[in-house]
């Protein structure tokens, strides 16, 4: 049957791209220096593979010979899902993609010389060139699809996005902060929130831990490093969570850690039934993005689960009770303040740091700004939304790797999870009556019970609307978001 060795072959494919995201793990953590040149003939050598896998689909014509009316509803979708990737591959040259791969290597190694050093400069060429690739790769998709360039690449991240719906999205989201901004700084005003010992880097690696193996994470599937941008890869049965320290801020690895975690569990919590195939993925980057935010902000840095984080300081690590408070901890790691950072960013001023960078790939893959203007073009651009201005390049355009993997279309997927997080846990918070009770004692088994039920084992089963529609009965609504910001940084509520 043709359905079954499409199957197959997709599984290959699947396999294939396990790999790969070892390998790359390998490279943002372990890899020697001079091994990236080699690296680079590895994983074009997979993408010789990939192509193979597609080169006999073409072939064989097996999209074709399918009787979709013999399969049933889910596999029709798996089967759909199996087009749409197919159908890149058919669009896209074998030679583009690989050298895509290629100079993606090459960019991201740059990156990382040019953020230590920062200087643009650095990077500037390999970023130029990368650029113009996906440019072109984006055109070609518009013409087929019949879609926006920027909207082709938004696509690959999430099948639910379009920039039109973005722009009416971040205008709203935007003007409720800039109007709300005023009263949290107000309500925090003279109020210099210090913690009065710190955590060392083990401090921070334990702590970490521990909630981590409350959560559920399953150690025996997936570890922890070091790199210089915290991320989560690997495969579903191998998760690479990777953090970085800075025992400046006792919280920083525990949070990144935190929000890690809860893409690892989304991971680990996908329909086994259909692992290496479409169904089996996750929902897109903005569910994906929903589950770590959730995590991170709903749920660690609320005030209740902040006492048992004092208790855990206390009674796990033998800090001395008189030098920590709940309230303490809840107020720092919740403090609003502007950041030039996005990763370390509070989340009232995070949606922000997103809009800003949405505007900028929307201008360079719409509007063909020359990427050779990046930092000026960032910083003008950061003036005008945060009011701050950039001093240095590592602050401003270098700070994240994406671009310079070239992942562009993917920064949006962040705060349309932080709004989809909101809209769940407005939900959890009714399903679950002794909601703030289990976050107090630190029992989290239900609420990642509730989200590995009707989010983890849905797959890529639903876009993002009729998930929520299915689970909290209404499609996404950014008031649950707006009520969050305002329970919590207003009303001192959550």
């Amino acid at each position: 049957m043709s359905y079954v060795k499409l199957k197959n072959l997709y599984e290959e494919y699947s396999l294939i791209n396990d790999i790969n995201g070892l390998l790359s793990w390998d490279m943002a953590t372990y890899m020697p220096v001079k091994s990236r040149k080699q690296r680079v003939k590895q994983i074009k050598k997979l993408y010789d593979f990939k192509d193979n896998i597609f080169n006999e689909i073409k072939k064989n014509e097996l999209f074709k010979k399918v009787d979709k009316s013999k399969l049933s509803k889910l596999d029709k979708l798996n089967f759909e899902l199996m087009k749409d990737k197919f159908d890149y591959f058919n669009s896209i040259s074998a030679e583009m993609i690989k050298k895509k791969a290629e100079l993606s290597i090459e960019c991201e190694g740059n990156w990382r010389e040019a953020k230590e050093k920062s200087n643009f400069n650095l990077v500037k060429g390999s970023l130029k060139k990368l650029v113009n690739l996906i440019q072109e790769e984006s055109e070609i998709l518009s013409q087929i699809k019949n879609k926006k360039k920027y909207d082709c690449l938004l696509s690959k991240y999430d099948r639910s996005l379009e920039s039109k719906n973005l722009f009416k999205i971040f205008y709203r989201i935007e003007k409720f902060i800039k109007k709300k901004l005023p009263l949290i700084e107000k309500k925090q005003m003279n109020k210099d929130y210090q913690l009065k010992d710190f955590l060392t880097e083990n401090d921070q690696f334990e702590l970490s831990k521990i909630f981590m193996m409350k959560l559920g994470f399953d150690f025996s599937k997936g570890r922890i490093d070091k790199s210089l941008h915290p991320f989560c890869g690997g495969s579903t049965d191998d998760i690479r969570i990777t953090t970085r320290f800075n025992e400046e801020d006792s919280f920083s690895c525990f949070d990144a850690l935190m929000h890690e975690t809860g893409h690892a569990l989304y991971e680990q919590g996908l329909p086994s039934k259909w692992a290496h195939q479409p169904l089996g993925y996750a929902g897109g980057m903005s569910l994906h993005e929903s589950q770590s935010l959730f995590i991170e902000m709903q749920i660690v840095k609320s005030r209740h689960l902040s006492n048992f984080i004092y208790k855990t300081l206390v009674n796990k690590l033998n800090k001395n009770s008189k030098l920590w408070s709940s309230e303490e901890i809840y107020k720092i790691r919740n403090l609003v303040k502007k950041n030039y950072i996005r990763v370390d960013s509070d989340e009232v001023h995070y949606p922000l740091h997103i809009i800003h960078r949405f505007n900028i790939e929307y201008k360079i893959i719409e509007e063909s700004e020359n990427i050779e203007n990046l930092p000026d073009l960032w910083n003008q651009e950061f003036l005008k939304i945060m009011n701050l201005e950039i001093t240095d390049d590592s602050n401003g355009c270098l700070q994240d790797i994406h671009w310079y993997g070239g992942d562009f279309g993917y920064f949006p997927t962040y705060s349309i999870g932080a709004f989809i997080a909101a809209q769940l846990a407005a939900k959890i918070r009714k399903d679950i009556s002794n909601y703030d009770t289990l976050l107090e004692d630190g029992n989290l088994k239900g609420i990642i019970k509730w989200l590995k039920s009707n989010i983890h084992s849905q797959g890529s089963i639903h876009k993002i609307n009729p998930l929520l529609e299915l689970t909290t009965g209404e499609a996404l609504n950014l008031k649950y978001f707006e009520n969050h910001i305002t329970d919590r940084y207003i009303n001192n509520l959550v």
